[in-house]
């Protein structure tokens, strides 16, 4: 197990406090029916690495029993629960499912094309050398 991988514990509690930050509502799926505690979690942390403590802390901050609502999260008034709703809203987002209701396009590869006269283009530059004065 890494770093930033979750245990089946913190997953399942990750699922509950995610569902709190990100309820089911106006047609969108909650945050653990997205999926947010499972794969798209482990996105999130293969790009920022650095929310793993912070989640995992996050989640170590919330007693049991679990708040049954936001307001009583928010009540509890915990330090580190910002890295947790930073790493759930993006993990949420990552799914594609809800990428689509929310009219979020994926990025599309736009290939470089350079024109076959790039090296005679450049010539005169390459051929002139630097013009910079070094700094002392």
């Amino acid at each position: 197990m890494t770093a930033a991988e979750l245990t089946a514990a913190e997953r399942s509690k990750l699922a509950a406090v995610a569902d709190l930050l990100i309820p089911r509502a106006s047609g969108m799926p909650s945050a653990s029916e997205a999926l947010v505690h499972e794969e798209f979690i482990d996105r999130v942390f293969s790009v920022r690495p650095d929310l793993a403590d912070g989640v995992r802390s996050g989640l170590a901050d919330i007693a049991d029993p679990l708040p049954a609502s936001f307001p009583e999260l928010q009540a509890r008034a915990l330090p580190r629960v910002r890295a947790l709703a930073e790493a759930v809203t993006a993990a949420y987002f990552l799914n594609p499912q809800v990428a689509q209701l929310v009219g979020y396009r994926k990025r599309s590869v736009i290939p470089i094309r350079f024109d076959e006269d790039l090296d005679a283009l450049v010539s005169s530059v390459n051929a002139r050398g630097p013009i910079y004065r070094p700094t002392p």
